[in-house]
C-alpha cells in the first residue's frame, strides 16, 4: 500500500514500511515483526537495493526462499551475499530459515524468509514507482551537483 503526501512517501505491507523523507533525502525502514526501525541516507538505501536484487537472482538461495528445496534439508550452512563496499551484507542460512541483514552503521538484523520476501517485495513496488524514482533522480542529482560544485554538469549539459 503507498501513501504520499507533501513531506513523505511510504510503502508496506505485512512485513515491513518503507519511508521516503522528501525534504531531507532520508530513508527509514521500519520491520514490524522485529519492532526495529532504521533510518538509511541515499547511498545506504541504494546499497539495500542493490542487495536485494542480487540475492533474488542467486538461483541458489531463491530455491531455499521459495521452498524448492526444503531448507530444513539442506547440507549447506550459508550462503553470501554483499552489496558495495559492504555497506550492506547478507548472510543466509537456510537450514534455520533465516536471513540476517548486516549494515555497516552497526546493526544487524535477523529476519525470517517471509520476512525477507516481503522486504523484497516492498523494494520492487517502491522502485517501480514513477513518484519515488522521480524523488530518487532528484536526490542523487542534489548530491551530485552538492560534491561537483567545481567543475560543469554534465547531466545538465555543462560542456554544450
Amino acid at each position: 500500500m503507498k501513501t504520499s503526501t507533501n513531506f513523505q512517501i511510504s510503502f508496506a505491507n505485512a512485513f515491513a514500511d518503507l519511508y521516503l523523507d522528501k525534504e531531507n533525502g532520508e530513508f527509514a525502514l521500519d520491520f514490524r515483526r522485529q519492532e526495529v526501525t532504521i533510518y538509511l541516507d541515499n547511498t545506504h538505501y541504494q546499497a539495500l537495493v542493490l542487495l536485494v536484487q542480487q540475492s533474488l537472482e542467486d538461483e541458489q538461495f531463491v530455491e531455499y526462499l521459495n521452498w524448492q528445496k526444503d531448507p530444513l534439508q539442506c547440507e549447506e550452512s550459508q550462503i553470501e551475499v554483499c552489496g558495495p563496499d559492504h555497506m550492506i551484507c547478507m548472510a543466509c542460512t537456510p537450514n534455520c530459515e533465516r536471513v540476517k541483514l548486516t549494515f555497516d552503521i552497526g546493526l544487524a538484523i535477523d529476519l525470517s524468509f517471509a520476512d525477507f520476501q516481503g522486504l523484497a517485495s516492498l523494494i520492487k513496488e517502491a522502485q517501480a514507482d514513477l513518484e519515488w524514482r522521480r524523488e530518487l533522480l532528484r536526490l542523487n542529482s542534489q548530491s551530485d551537483s552538492d560534491s561537483d560544485m567545481d567543475g560543469p554538469d554534465f547531466a545538465a549539459g555543462g560542456m554544450d
